[in-house]
């Protein structure tokens, strides 16, 4: 077994000398390095691999919390016991916000009782360090994960790019001279092309969610949703829909996402309604999130659908009924997830819908940074 090395930082040599005792010497299971300053403390951290640190509050050129905060500037995971003669509650509660894993008092500390922390607090840490790597590793992964797919978005999209301007070149140089069933066929080529350059930009946008970090902050659902209604001011015109609203409040997350969200959950709105729509949103709080909903007079969803339809790809209705993609709600339901959320609806066939999705409230603190989406 790799003997564990502690560094013990501590202005009394004979502090030293009992710490080393109670551990048992140099047996074989620690080995120990000393430091009799948090300056040298430091050095000696910064130079050798060190699994645990014995560190006192009392030292001749700062105290243990200045020593602290300097370790946690170093960005190395490594767990530290406070030890003082003094017995402060206020230092071991300031200890322990800056990083160090347990607090001794020297006039309570046994064989037992140091032998006990500091395995304990050197098992926690190396917990701590695979969760790091795990988290490093994952996010390697990622990167190259979307590396891929904009290699493999581009790679699609120049072909087709390609084929779309030829058929296009075609339609209008030959398109006088085809019978009705050629031309027919022609159009559907193309047609068959620009979907499929739709859909591709869909799945990228789709599988980027799944990539990068939701940008958290503070977010005006209410600036979201005016943002929204810009963005969407030619379908309302043309439909004359009427969206309506109650108080939004503020809520943590992305304000791109949450346009987004929203943006696609009213466009399904317009869409999915044969007379003129009506859409409201509204919010209720839900034990310390919010509850948004989008209700609208729309078509509807039946109950056995209801889940279905936000998986990817997932339509209920023919192309030449209502054109789309089906990654819409897809979309709508790992942006939600991405946030720690949760997306459902309540509807039936013929009676219009209710879209539900949970999200943070913005904390009183954050309340005057506003994200406009």
């Amino acid at each position: 077994m790799t003997p564990l090395n502690i560094l013990i930082i501590d202005d009394t040599r004979a502090d030293h000398c009992m710490y080393v005792e109670l551990l048992g010497g140099e047996s074989g299971q620690y080995h120990f390095l000393h430091a009799y300053g948090g300056g040298e403390g430091l050095n000696l951290y910064r130079d050798h691999a060190v699994d645990c640190i014995v560190l006192d509050y009392n030292l001749p050129d700062m105290n243990g919390l200045d020593v602290l905060r300097r370790l946690g500037d170093l960005e190395k995971i490594v767990p530290v016991v406070m030890m003082t003669g003094e017995g402060n509650e206020c230092i071991a509660v300031m200890a322990m916000k800056l990083g160090a894993q347990d607090y001794i008092s020297k006039k309570a500390v046994t064989s037992s009782a140091l032998t006990r922390t500091i395995q304990h607090t050197a098992r926690r840490t190396e917990l701590l360090k695979k969760m790091e790597q795990y988290r490093a590793d994952l996010e390697r992964s990622n990167h190259d994960l979307e590396l891929f797919a904009n290699i493999v978005a581009h790679d699609l999209k120049s072909p087709l790019r390609a084929i779309t301007q030829h058929l296009a070149l075609i339609e209008s140089k030959v398109a006088g001279m085809l019978d009705e069933k050629s031309h027919r066929s022609l159009g559907f080529a193309l047609d068959g092309a620009k979907r499929m350059s739709a859909l591709i930009d869909a799945l990228f946008t789709y599988a980027r969610l799944g990539f990068a970090e939701p940008n958290l902050d503070t977010v005006d659902m209410q600036a979201v949703l005016d943002n929204v209604r810009g963005d969407l001011c030619v379908p309302i015109e043309e439909t004359g829909a009427r969206i309506t609203h109650d108080t939004l409040p503020c809520v943590h997350g992305d304000g791109l996402l949450l346009s987004q969200l929203l943006q696609n959950l009213i466009a399904n709105a317009l869409k999915y309604c044969t007379s003129t729509p009506c859409v409201h949103v509204s919010a209720l709080p839900d034990d310390g999130r919010w509850r948004i909903s989008v209700r609208d007079n729309g078509i509807g969803i039946p109950p056995a659908q209801h889940k279905k339809i936000f998986a990817i790809f997932r339509r209920l209705h023919l192309q030449e009924e209502y054109p789309g993609i089906g990654l819409g709600l897809a979309v709508c339901e790992r942006i939600v997830r991405r946030h720690g959320g949760a997306i459902w609806v309540e509807s039936e066939a013929g009676k219009g819908a209710t879209f539900y999705f949970t999200l943070p409230a913005a904390t009183d603190a954050v309340q005057k940074r506003i994200v406009y989406g």
